[in-house]
C-alpha cells in the first residue's frame, strides 16, 4: 500500500512538473497538444493506481469535500451539451489546434482534483507546491532568455518583444505565472520573516523572477490580475497580522522593492525603463500609452475593441443556443453564423476565432445557460472551499503558515478568473484552476493517505478487478499514444504539403487517417495533397492519372465535411480544391460556385466568402448575380480593395462607367492611393 501511495505521489510531482515544460516541434500544434496528451496518460495512471489501492483495501478510498456535487453537477452540464453539440468529436476531445477545454479534459482534471483530495496531505502538498514552483522557475528562467534572443531565430514570431517560454503564447504564460506569485509571497512569510534565513532570499528571488518574466510578456490582463492578486493577498494578510503589522514590513518592503526594481530596470507597457529615461528616449512609448494603444497593437486593430466584437458574437450565440449552447468547444463554428459585420472591419477580419476570448462567455455560448451557471457555481463553491481550509480560531504556526499558503491559493486562484476574462484557460492553467482548491484541502490534512490497515493477500475476486483495472489502463494509454502518434504523422504530411511534395505528404496522411479516422482536418490535408498531384499530372498532360487524382481529392475532401458539417473553414478548403481543379476541368467552377452558397448560409458575414462567390459568378458568366454579390461584399467591407477593383471592372465591361469610376476613386482616396491596377482601370475608362 505504502508503494501505491508513493505511486500516486510521485505521478503528481511528474504532472506539476513537466506539464509547463513540454513541448515538441514535430506535432501540428508544439505546445499545447504535447501538454494534454501528457495530462491524459498521467491521468489514466493516476486513476489506475488510485481503483487499485481501493482494490486492495476493499475500501472505497474516496475523501468528501463541498466541491464534490458542484463539480458533479458541472461535469453534468458539460456532458449535456456535448450530446447536444452540433459537432460531438470536437466537443469531445476539443477543437483541433486548441485540444483543451474538451469533455475528456474536463473528466481528467475533475479525476486529477479528486485524486488529490484522498491521497495528498499535508506534508506531501508542501513537496508539490516546490516542484510546481521548480517547473516555474525553469520556465520564467527560460522566458527571460528569450527576452534577451536566446532563441528568436526558431520562432516566427517576434518572441524577444513578447516572451511565452514554454507555454505558447504571452498571455497564457503571464496567467500562469501571476497565479504561482503569491504562493512564493506566502513562502516568504513562511520563513518567519527572517532575512538572515537563504530561504528567504531564494522564494524573493524567485518572486522577482516571475514578475520580471510577466513583464516581458506584455500582457495587460496579466498586469490587471496581478494587482487583483497582490491586493486580496496582501489584504488578507494585514488583515490576519493586524495586531503584529511590524512583522510584515520586512517581507513587504523586500517583495515592493524588487518589484519596483525589475519595472525601473526593465519599464512597462506604461513607464519607461531606467536606460531609456537616461538616453531620453521614451517618447515612443509614451505617445503610445497616451493615445491609449500599446507598442504591441500599433500595427493592427486595438485589441480590445476585437474582443468586444466577438464577446458581441458570443452573447448572440448563447441567446440563440439558451439552454446548453452549441456544444462543448464549438465556438470556432457557431462563431461565424452570428460574427458581427464590423468585425470585417478590423485587422484581423480574416482570422479564425476558436475561442470567445472571455471564459465565461465561451461557456455561455458552448454550454449554454446550464453551463455558464454550473461553471460559476463550481468557481464559487472552490473559493469558499480555499477560504474556509483554515479552521483555527487562535492558529498556532503550522496552522499560520497553511493559512498563509490558503490567501497565496486564493490570490492565485483570483488572479486567473480575471485573466479568463480577457482570454481562456490553456492545460497549466486549467491544472491550477482544479488543483488550487485541491491543495486548500490537502494543507490542512495533517493525517497520511486515508488509507486503512496493511492488506492481505488479494483474493480471486480482486485479482479479477486487478485484471480488469490495468488492462483498461493499458487500453486508454494505447489510445493516447495512437491519438499522439497519429498527429504527428499528420504534421509530417502537413509539412510536406507546405513544400510542394504532394506524395510523399499523401503517404503520412494516409498513415495518420488509419489510426484516426474520425479526424476531419486530416482527410482535409489528404485532399490539398490529391488536388496538387492532380495538378501536376495534368501539367504532364497525363489525363488519366489527373482525373483520378481529382476524384480522389474530391472523395476526401467530401469526407472532411461529412464528419464535421458544422465547420465552415472546411466548405472554405473544399472551396479552394475546387477552383484548383477548375483548371483541369470548367465544370468544378459550378461545384465551387455551390459550396460557397453552403458556407455563407452558415458564415453571412463573411466578406471573403462573398467575394470569392463573386469572382466565381463572373468567371461562370452570371453577371448580375456577380455584380449583386461583390454589392453585397463591399457592404460588408468598405475598405475591402480587391472586392472594389473586381466590382469596378464588372461596371466597366457593363459600360456602367460613372459607377465603376466612383468605385475606383473611392480606392485612391481612402483605401490605397498608389495602386497600379486601379490607375490602370481609371485610364481605361478614359
Amino acid at each position: 500500500m505504502k508503494v501505491l501511495e508513493k505511486i500516486i505521489f510521485w505521478l503528481f510531482c511528474i504532472l506539476l512538473f513537466l506539464v509547463p515544460l513540454i513541448l515538441w516541434p514535430y506535432t501540428s500544434e508544439v505546445f499545447e497538444f504535447n501538454k494534454i496528451v501528457v495530462v491524459y496518460i498521467l491521468t489514466t495512471l493516476i486513476t489506475a493506481t488510485w481503483i487499485i489501492e481501493m482494490i486492495y483495501e476493499k475500501k472505497f478510498l474516496f475523501r468528501r469535500t463541498i466541491l464534490d456535487t458542484p463539480l458533479l453537477v458541472f461535469l453534468g452540464s458539460q456532458l449535456i451539451s456535448t450530446l447536444f453539440s452540433i459537432d460531438p468529436l470536437t466537443s469531445v476531445l476539443g477543437y483541433y489546434s486548441r485540444f483543451n477545454g474538451g469533455l475528456a479534459s474536463i473528466i481528467c482534471y475533475s479525476l486529477l482534483y479528486w485524486a488529490f483530495v484522498s491521497n495528498i496531505d499535508s506534508k506531501k502538498t508542501w513537496k508539490l507546491i516546490y516542484i510546481t514552483l521548480s517547473s516555474a522557475a525553469l520556465v520564467a528562467f527560460y522566458g527571460v532568455l528569450e527576452h534577451f534572443g536566446i532563441d528568436k531565430k526558431i520562432w516566427v514570431q517576434d518572441v524577444a518583444s513578447r516572451v511565452f517560454s514554454t507555454l505558447g503564447q504571452p498571455n497564457w504564460l503571464a496567467a500562469w505565472l501571476i497565479a504561482l506569485m503569491p504562493v512564493t509571497w506566502s513562502l516568504i512569510l513562511k520563513t518567519g520573516i527572517k532575512l538572515k534565513n537563504y530561504k528567504f532570499w531564494i522564494y524573493l528571488s524567485l518572486s522577482i523572477l516571475l514578475f520580471w518574466t510577466m513583464i516581458f510578456t506584455k500582457s495587460r490582463s496579466g498586469y490587471l490580475g496581478f494587482a487583483v492578486a497582490f491586493i486580496i493577498f496582501w489584504g488578507f494578510t494585514v488583515w490576519q497580522k493586524r495586531h503584529e503589522i511590524k512583522i510584515l514590513l520586512s517581507p513587504f518592503t523586500a517583495i515592493g522593492i524588487g518589484i519596483a526594481a525589475v519595472c525601473l530596470i526593465s519599464g512597462t507597457e506604461w513607464t519607461p525603463s531606467i536606460n531609456n529615461l537616461i538616453h531620453k528616449s521614451a517618447n515612443k512609448q509614451i505617445v503610445a500609452t497616451q493615445t491609449g494603444v500599446t507598442a504591441l497593437e500599433t500595427s493592427g486593430t486595438e485589441s480590445g475593441t476585437i474582443r468586444s466584437i466577438v464577446w458581441k458574437g458570443a452573447v448572440q450565440i448563447w441567446l440563440h443556443y439558451p439552454i446548453f449552447g452549441t456544444g462543448v468547444e464549438t465556438f470556432a463554428y457557431s462563431y461565424y453564423l452570428y460574427r458581427p459585420a464590423e468585425h470585417n472591419m478590423t485587422s484581423e477580419w480574416n482570422f479564425i476565432y476558436n475561442k470567445a476570448h472571455n471564459e465565461y462567455l465561451n461557456f455561455a455560448a458552448n454550454s449554454g445557460t446550464v453551463g455558464l451557471l454550473a461553471y460559476l457555481a463550481l468557481i464559487g463553491f472552490a473559493i469558499y472551499q480555499i477560504i474556509k481550509g483554515d479552521k483555527s480560531q487562535e492558529p498556532n504556526h503550522k496552522q499560520a503558515t497553511n493559512y498563509n499558503l490558503e490567501i497565496g491559493i486564493l490570490s492565485g486562484y483570483t488572479s486567473i478568473l480575471v485573466t479568463n476574462f480577457f482570454g481562456f484557460s490553456v492545460v497549466p492553467i486549467q491544472l491550477e484552476f482544479f488543483l488550487f482548491p485541491a491543495i486548500a484541502i490537502a494543507i490542512a490534512n495533517d493525517q497520511p493517505t486515508i488509507s486503512g490497515s496493511q492488506p492481505k493477500k488479494p483474493d480471486g475476486i480482486q485479482k479479477l478487478f486487478l485484471l480488469i483495472v490495468v488492462s483498461c489502463e493499458l487500453i486508454v494509454i494505447f489510445a493516447c499514444g495512437k491519438y499522439w502518434n497519429a498527429d504527428r504523422l499528420y504534421a509530417l504530411g502537413k509539412g510536406y504539403n507546405s513544400i510542394n511534395k504532394p506524395d510523399v505528404a499523401a503517404g503520412y496522411l494516409v498513415k495518420a487517417i488509419k489510426l484516426r479516422p474520425n479526424q476531419a482536418v486530416f482527410y482535409s490535408d489528404l485532399s490539398s495533397s490529391y488536388t496538387n498531384l492532380a495538378l501536376v499530372f495534368n501539367q504532364q498532360k497525363q489525363t488519366d492519372q489527373a482525373d483520378q487524382f481529382s476524384n480522389l481529392a474530391i472523395t476526401e475532401i467530401n469526407k472532411a465535411v461529412t464528419l464535421s458539417p458544422a465547420n465552415v473553414n472546411l466548405k472554405r478548403t473544399k472551396f479552394g480544391i475546387y477552383i484548383m481543379l477548375s483548371t483541369i476541368n470548367p465544370n468544378y467552377l459550378t461545384d465551387a460556385r455551390d459550396t460557397l452558397v453552403l458556407a455563407i448560409k452558415q458564415a453571412p458575414t463573411d466578406a471573403k466568402l462573398f467575394y470569392n462567390l463573386g469572382l466565381v459568378y463572373a468567371r461562370t458568366g452570371q453577371a448580375d448575380e456577380a455584380l449583386a454579390t461583390l454589392k453585397r461584399t463591399i457592404d460588408l467591407k468598405p475598405d475591402y480593395k480587391d472586392a472594389r477593383l473586381a466590382y469596378a471592372y464588372l461596371l466597366i465591361n457593363q459600360k456602367q462607367y460613372p459607377e465603376a469610376k466612383a468605385q475606383l476613386d473611392y480606392i485612391l482616396a481612402k483605401i490605397d492611393p498608389t495602386d497600379s491596377l486601379t490607375k490602370q482601370a481609371l485610364e481605361s475608362i478614359k
